[in-house]
């Protein structure tokens, strides 16, 4: 049975340290503070095209029917948009992961944890909380950012309300969490084979890939992110978790650590 007072131990000595590099502080606080701003900031200027501005075709979600132009361009470009939030998740997790697994590594110092009472499930939970918590608090905060200045920047109050649809939400409450722990378990994988942070952190790069398939199949108006698509996608993003958070804990047994992580 997982002793949670174990468990908070291991988090709180990884925010510890995450306290005192600074570094990694502007690893993973710089993209949370501008993708909202950055975003925001090319809604707004799509605002006032001009009536012979190109739209992209691909507009096959009915609720875009009857917009006036400006209201429509700020719609398409802002669910493009907070489509790449969806992106936090994954990064901040996998920087945090790739210092605290791979850096305990480096120096040694997972041998003397495992010679405490913690159990391995104990010690790997703790460390994969210490990691996703900041990548989730950091995602949700930064979305409700975006969202707060979505009103502000709007040209048309209908435009808050299509950008920050129901199939968003759902990706955003329930993909989130799952991208980060996907993130997590290929970093607790990968530092296994490596010996550098940063090769773990190229992960990341992997994960970018289903991402992107929602952003670009959104502007090629290949489906409309409705709530069963988002369902759909978590539910994809659910099955994988489960079975790359298993092959994680095979990666991270007491035996292999002790014998193969050198």
């Amino acid at each position: 049975m997982l002793n949670w007072e174990r468990i908070s131990v291991i988090i709180a000595k990884e925010w510890l340290e995450l306290r005192r590099s600074r570094g990694l502080w502007l690893s993973i606080l710089v993209p949370p503070i501008l993708l909202p701003l950055v975003s925001l900031a090319f809604i707004f200027v799509m605002g006032p095209v001009p009536d012979t501005a190109e739209i992209p075709a691909a507009v096959v979600d009915p609720t875009l029917t009857n917009l006036r132009l400006e209201a429509l361009a700020q719609v398409i470009f802002g669910r493009q948009f907070s489509t790449l939030f969806l992106l936090l998740p994954m990064v901040i997790p996998n920087v945090l992961a790739s210092y605290s697994i791979v850096g305990e590594k480096n120096r040694r110092t997972l041998e003397p944890l495992l010679a405490t009472p913690i159990s391995v499930a104990e010690l790997l939970l703790g460390k994969v909380l210490a990691t996703i918590l900041p990548g989730i608090s950091l995602t949700w905060l930064c979305a409700l950012i975006f969202a707060a200045g979505l009103v502000f920047v709007a040209f048309d109050p209908i435009v808050p309300r299509l950008v920050l649809h129901s199939g968003w939400l759902i990706l955003l409450v329930l993909s989130s969490p799952l991208l980060a722990l996907i993130s997590v378990a290929l970093t607790v994988m990968v530092s296994a084979r490596v010996n550098d942070p940063r090769s773990a952190q190229q992960i990341a790069g992997v994960l970018i890939v289903p991402v992107m398939l929602l952003f670009f199949g959104q502007m090629l108006g290949l489906f409309v992110l409705d709530p069963a698509v988002a369902l759909l996608f978590s539910l994809v993003l659910a099955l994988i978790a489960g079975g790359l958070l298993w092959l994680a804990t095979q990666a991270f047994q007491r035996e292999k650590i002790l014998t193969c992580w050198r």
